[in-house]
This record gives C-alpha cells, structure tokens and sequence, in this order.
C-alpha cells in the first residue's frame, strides 16, 4: 500500500514538472476541452463515435477530412491477464508494420493508461515490454484518433515477487574489471536510444546537455565496440541521442582502468552495438550559449555508406567570465618557548579577473571497412584560441623587524594591473587499423597518433606602490611554447577458450617541448629581467607492454594484468643565471593488478581487487632550475626524489533487482609510499630582496586513504531513476622533510565525507529532467586542507519533431553558492600559514542549447546478438 501512495505521489510529481513546461495532462492521460484532441474532448455519448474501439481492426469513419501529414493519437488500458491488476510504468511503441521501424513511443500511468501522440496515418504494431511480462504485439490502422480499449497482458517466465532471473544473460553483472548492463536483456528500455540506455547503466549520469560522468568523474573515455570512439563532442551527443536502445547489446564501464586500455583517463565506457549501421546521413547543427555569457555554435555532418563513414565537425565559441579571490598569509619562525611561534611577516590580497576567450575547432575522421574483418580508420583536427585576461589586484604587507632594537613593522601597500593576451593552436593526426580473426575476440588493432600545438602569450604588468614609489614595476612578460608528440601502440587479443582469453599490449611514445620565456623590466621589451627568462628545452621518449590474463569458472572471473615500462627524460634549462639546470634522467616503471568478482543467479555481485601503481618524479620536480614568478618561485628538490608506489585495494557487493535498481556497499583502502607532493614555504629572497613564497616537493613518508562508499539506485522504470551516493574515508600522512638543516616529521590525519543524489526522468517519452546535488566537506592534503564544496543543478530538455530538434536548458548552482560562499584552502604549514577563498561571480547561470537534425540512420542486425537479419532504419 505504501509503495502505491509512492508511486502515485511520483506520477503527480511528473504532471507538475510537465505542465510548468506547457505540456501537462490530467491523472488518465485524458486531455481536457480545447486540449490535443480536434475540437476538444467529445462529449461521452459520442466517443464511441469518435474513437475506435474494436482493437483498432476496423478503422471509423472520421467527422472531418483527414488531410495529408494529419497526426493522431493511439491510446489504450494495459491490465495484466490474469489477475487484471492495471499496468503502471510500462513501455509501449509504434512499429512500422512493413519493416518493425520504431515510430513512436510512451509508458502508461499510474492508472494502466497510455497515449502515443502525433502517430501518422498507416499500419502499425503496437508493441508492450514489461519485466516480469510476455512481449505483446497487435497490429492496428490510423485513420483518426484511435483507442485500442483494454489490452491484457500475459505474465512471463521472471517472477517479479521473487528475484529469481531465467534469462540467459543477467541484466547486470561484473565480469573482472568491467561492471556490465546487457540493454538487450532489458524490455523497459527498447523504445529508448542509447543515451536513455546509459542513464541506466550503474554509475553512468549524462545532463541534459548530453555530458557523460561516471560515479562523478568526467574523465571518461568512450569506446564503442571495445575501441576509442574518436567522435567529438557534439558528434558522440549526436550518436548516443540518435542510435536506438535496441541496437545496444551491453554497456560496459571499467573505474579504473587496467594496462590493457592503454588510456589516462579515470573511467572508460564501452558501448557494445548489437546492429551494424548500414547506411547513414546526418546533418546536425546548432548553439549553446549561456548568461555569463557564453555562446558556442556548431555543426556536424556523419555520413556513412556500406563500407566508408566520414565524419566532419565544426564549432566555435565566445566566453566571458569573472572571477574573484581573496587571500591572507603569515609567515612564522620559531619562538623562544617551545611550541610558540613569532610572526615576521603578513599580507592580505584582494583580486579582480576577466577572462575573454574566442575558439574554434575542426575536426574530421573517415573509417574504411577493408572487408568484414578488418577496417581502417584515420583522424585529424585542429583548434585555435584566443584570449584576453585582465586582472586587478589589491595588497597590504606588513614585515615584522622582530631582531632590530626596538623592534618595529613596516607596511607596503600596492596596486597591480595586468593584461595579457594569449593565442594557440593544436594540430593531431592519428590512423587506427583493426584485423578480426574470428568473431569470437581473436583481433589485433594498431594505432598511430601524433600532435604538434604552438602556445604564444604577452602581458603588460605595472605594480604601483601607495608611499614607497620606487619599488614600482612595469614589466613584459613574452612566452613561446611548441611541443610535438607520436605514439605507436599495438593490442593483441587472443582467446583461447570460450571462457579465457589473453591480451597483449605495447606501446611507445616520443615527445620534444621547446619552450622560451622572456621577461623585460619595462613595457617596452629593452631591458631584460634575466632571473625571470629562460629557454627550457625537453625530450621524454617512453616504451611500455603489458599483458592481461582473464578466466571464468562458472560464476566466477579472475582478470590479473602486468604492465612494464622505461622512461628517458633529457631536458636543458638555458638561463644566465647561476641554477640552469642540464640533465638526462631514467625511469622504470611496473603496474600489476588482479580483479576477482563472482555472480549468483539471483543477482549478487561480489567483487575483490588489488592493484599497485609506480610512478616516477617529473622533471620540473627534480631539476634544481628555479621558476620566478611574481612574488614566488618553485624548483626541483635537490636531493633528488625516490619513485613513489601506491597499494590500492577494493572490496565490494552489489545487489541488482529488476524492478527496484541495486543498492551496493564498497570498503576500499590506498596505501602510498614515496608520495610526491609539494611544500609550500617562505623565506628572504637575496635576488628580490623580500620574503617570498616558495614551493619544493618532497617524498612524503607515507600517505593512506581508507573507507566506505554506499551506492543506491532506485529504478521502477527504464525512463526514471533516482541515485545515491555517499561516501566516508580518512585521509592522512607521515612526512620527515629537512627545514633550515633541521629535520621536521609532521602528519595528519582527517575524516571527511561527501554525498550526492542524482535524478533522471524522460515523461511522455520527450522531457527529460534532470537534477544534480553535490556536498563535499572540507578535506586536507600535505600540510594543506580544502573548504568544503556544494552546488545544486537542475535541467530539462524535450525532443521536437520526431528528434529533428531537441532544446535543452540548465540552472548551474542555483543558490548561487560559488559567488557567495566561493571555494578554496589553506596552507596549514605551521612556518607559513595562508587563506584562500575563490569565488566565481557568475557562479549561477542559465545554459540553454538547440539542436537541429536532419537525415537518417539504417541499421543492419549482426547474427551473433540480434533476434533478425532484417534491417530497422531510424529517420531524423
């Protein structure tokens, strides 16, 4: 009882959201006079008259001419056949009768009733999926507005009051690294596209303006049939909100990523299609802009025909944003007694910036299918943006002469002004070539990528001092930045029974950075600032291999990976000064992992992994070259830094139900040693002859992170869900480091806590509403601690014409915390404490976008995991 009094409360809730959006109808889905039927809703004596309700079989004479591109509405009752229980929440699509083309789709309300709106004239099926019910067909004929009366459905072979599946593939489940959803596996989701379909995937959230995160993180990289995608942005959105649900075998997403993916992202999704696109043309184009402002137009062109696809994409954007900062800092020495300290120096700063940026971006990939087990692909775009920043800053320092005789302070107030313009470019070409073997996973793919991007900037600085006017600065600031990179890597998969397979990798990367900066006392580039100008040139040259082992027994999957690689790092700081820096540096690296989950048949997921992770220092951390900036610098430590290891261990259940969701617990533990992380003090500077801040990285002696995390998805529907997450943990550290040539061992440690929900809803199979609520609370890090961090999002968007155009609009931080409370840290180093607070001025803001699409999608079903070899076609 208590879970209809919920449900109903969810459908009213439904109703308001949509008719805030003009789109609402009465509880029965039955329009009111002057509604969508022809002349509003007809009397009751003439609605047997008006409405057919025979099945749909024999088609009514209509009171008025139907006219060519005329659309109806087709409703109904769904009661289950053998108690005759109403059908809440179930999904029902309009098929083509000629080739089972999906038309339209809806789901029925609390009350078992459902309409299909804006449904053409012709013949068509109407089909029902339900979990826990047999799929039900019925053909029927449009002439007019048409009711197909009350139509039972049977129950199947899944019991709903007991969680017990016969199908043969489970509808979730965890198979080593991978968590899986098998969309084919889920009727409530076939009349949906992709992108429905990854709303449901476990830990997978897209906004309305089609952004994909998984368990938070946007760090996500997106494979399609078990290789990068290389779609942009806009062309990915396009392919996820036009391909249907029903064309989805599985999606899988990995958290953390073994060797075998070969990728730095923090989360890989792979959509596995059970449909082959036959032939396909789209033309998409359209803005996305918001108040802050912002604005971005863009088009795309997909085109594909038997063998060869092109993609083409091109977008360009305007921004302007503000910011604001403010920051205090002290720094300290030792006092006479012990435990206390003596201030010696303090500041307090008040900063203004506005950044103006201009881009835009092109990019194009064509993919060959040399035959049917093998295709070719090629990639290549390009970026340019420009830049201008203004920044306006406020500070007071006040130094302590503690040692003088009396004693006295001193109190420097200034102003500075800066304006910088920044202009770059980005340039990439890469070429994939994959062979299949068999159709069983027995594949190699190598890939060929490279990248050149040049970076330019100048500033104009001028620090004006209030009474000490001849420590005014007017400064140049010029810097010039090329890289290039190439990689080469190979993947090789081989199984070897239907339940185990191997797979090898290797890879090899080689990058050149020839980076100058000049800095002038002056605005007119005569005198030269040589502390502050350098030529850094660099060459870091890599070879990794790893190879993957995987085993099933049963319900049982061992994933176990070694991955092993050597790095070369030579690189020159050209500098007049005393501290240029010329060295040749060599690393090796090693990355094992193990992955053991099991499943039950009732849907119980058990999971157990270990991996470790060696990393080594880079360069700017060991080279002993001094970075001037303003009022600080940052160099290398000079006693060298070890290689770091970090021990990472999960443990893990999850509960799957067909109806409700999965609710899953996780303990998790990480174990670093050797950490490199930076301290930031201060100290008189001999060259600028004031205290400054300075910034060195030191191997903490050891860092841990241990916790537990609560996941819970509530999912009565494919077209709703509702998403938990919490998590608790302690993070700390041991560090001894060398201050002044006295050794220091500090540590901490801290419990914090974060929470999100998530809400995602697709009503009348057009609106989808989404909300997002984020809670982090304050965290620390090496001798640093972070101010908690909260926001409050909210968003719709609708689907128009057949998803010709689709129109979404999105409140970021609706409170408008980031402009009133801000964000930021504090540096708790006890020699040199500082505060600071950032706050975004145009935190809240509206985004809005329009899409417009137009052509069509053919696909063709692949043997091994459709039901049919005939072709189902979508059309834009």
């Amino acid at each position: 009882m208590k879970r209809a009094y919920f449900l109903k409360a969810l459908f009213i809730i439904s109703l308001v959201l949509s008719a805030l959006i003009g789109e609402a109808q009465p509880p029965g889905g039955r329009p009111p006079g002057g509604g969508r039927f022809p002349g509003g809703r007809p009397p009751m004596g003439d609605r047997n008259r008006e409405w057919n309700q025979n099945q749909g079989n024999t088609p009514v004479k209509p009171k008025k001419r139907v006219r060519e591109g005329d659309t109806f509405i087709v409703a109904g009752v769904l009661r289950d056949a053998d108690n005759g229980d109403l059908l809440p929440f179930v999904n029902v699509a309009v098929l083509d009768s000629v080739d089972a083309t999906f038309v339209k789709g809806g789901i029925s309300n609390m009350d078992g009733r459902f309409e299909i709106n804006d449904v053409p004239q012709g013949s068509f099926i109407l089909r029902v999926s339900a979990i826990g019910y047999q799929n039900f067909s019925l053909p029927f004929n449009v002439t007019n507005n048409t009711d197909l009366g009350t139509l039972r459905i049977s129950q199947g072979v899944t019991s709903l009051n007991e969680v017990t599946v016969t199908a043969e593939k489970p509808l979730y489940a965890m198979d080593g690294e991978k968590l899986v959803y098998n969309v084919s596996e889920d009727p409530s989701i076939q009349t949906g596209t992709t992108e429905d379909a990854l709303q449901n995937a476990p830990g997978v959230e897209v906004d309305v303006e089609g952004n994909i995160t998984l368990r938070g993180v946007s760090s996500v990289e997106i494979w399609v049939n078990d290789k990068p995608s290389k779609l942009t942005e806009e062309n990915l959105k396009t392919y996820l909100q036009t391909l249907p649900a029903n064309a989805i075998a599985r999606i899988e997403t990995i958290t953390n990523p073994s060797a075998k993916y070969a990728t730095d992202a923090e989360a890989v999704i792979n959509i596995v299609t059970s449909a082959h696109i036959k032939s396909n043309q789209f033309v998409s184009f359209g803005v996305n802009g918001s108040n802050q402002p912002f604005v971005s137009p863009w088009a795309s062109y997909m085109w594909k025909k038997e063998k060869l696809s092109i993609n083409l994409f091109a977008s360009g954007r305007y921004s302007n944003r503000r910011n604001k900062s403010d920051q205090w800092a002290y720094q300290r020495r030792d006092a006479d007694l012990p435990k206390e300290f003596d201030t010696i120096y303090s500041s307090t700063v008040s900063q203004n910036d506005t950044s103006l940026n201009r881009s835009a971006n092109l990019f194009m990939n064509l993919n060959y299918e040399i035959d049917s087990m093998s295709d070719l692909s090629v990639d290549a775009g390009g970026f340019y943006s420009s830049n201008l920043n203004d920044m306006k800053r406020k500070q007071s320092q006040t130094y302590f002469y503690l040692d003088s005789v009396p004693s006295y302070s001193e109190i420097f107030n200034d102003s500075t002004l800066s304006d910088s313009k920044t202009s770059s470019w980005f340039g990439n070409f890469g070429a994939d070539y994959t062979k299949k073997f068999d159709e069983s996973g027995h594949n190699l793919r190598i890939g060929l990528n490279s990248r050149i991007n040049n970076n330019s900037s100048e500033q104009y600085y001028n620090r004006m001092y209030d009474v000490y006017t001849d420590l005014d600065e007017h400064r140049l600031m010029l810097s010039d930045s090329r890289n290039f990179g190439v990689s080469l890597d190979a993947r090789y998969n081989r199984p070897y029974s239907e339940e185990g397979e191997l797979s090898y990798g290797l890879r090899a990367d080689y990058q050149e950075d020839d980076n100058k900066y000049r800095r002038f006392n002056d605005t007119t580039g005569t005198l030269v600032d040589d502390l502050r100008t350098y030529h850094y040139l660099g060459a870091e040259s890599s070879v990794s291999a790893d190879v993957n082992w995987t085993q099933r027994w049963g319900g049982f999957t061992l994933s176990t990976g070694l991955g092993a690689g050597t790095d070369r790092i030579h690189y020159q700081y050209l500098s007049v000064m005393s501290f240029a820096d010329d060295s040749t540096l060599y690393f090796l690296s090693m990355r094992p992992s193990i992955h053991l989950t099991y499943r039950t048949e009732d849907m119980h997921n058990l999971k157990l992994n270990y991996s470790m992770r060696m990393s080594h220092p880079q360069e700017y951390q060991i080279s002993t070259f001094r970075r001037y900036g303003e009022n600080n610098y940052s160099m290398g430590n000079p006693n060298g830094l070890k290689d770091s290891y970090t021990h990472s261990i999960e443990a893990g259940w999850q509960k799957f139900f067909e109806r409700f969701g999965n609710i899953g617990l996780e303990a998790y533990g990480r174990w670093s040693t050797n950490e490199v992380s930076s301290l930031t003090d201060a100290e008189y500077d001999d060259y600028l002859e004031r205290i400054i801040s300075y910034s060195i990285p030191y191997n903490m002696g050891t860092s841990w992170r241990y916790g537990t995390s609560l996941n819970m998805t509530y999912r009565p529907s494919g077209f709703f869900n509702v998403r938990l997450y919490a998590n608790l943990y302690n993070y700390g550290y041991r560090m001894e480091y060398d201050r002044n040539g006295v050794h220091k061992i500090d540590g901490n440690d801290k419990w914090s806590w974060s929470v999100r929900v998530n809400a995602w809803a697709k009503i009348f199979n057009q609106y989808q509403l989404t909300m997002s609520a984020n809670y982090n609370s304050p965290t620390i890090g090496l001798m640093s601690e972070r101010k908690a961090r909260y926001y409050l999002n909210m968003g719709v968007r609708s689907d128009f014409f057949n998803r010709r155009m689709s129109v979404f609009v999105n409140v970021q931080d609706i409170f408008n915390w980031g402009a009133k409370i801000g964000s930021g840290s504090t540096n708790t180093n006890p020699y040199y404490l500082t505060d600071n607070t950032n706050k975004m001025m145009n935190s809240r803001y509206i985004s809005a976008g329009v899409t417009f699409r137009f052509g069509k999608l053919e696909l063709e079903r692949n043997a091994k995991e459709g039901d049919s070899e005939t072709g189902d076609s979508l059309q834009e």
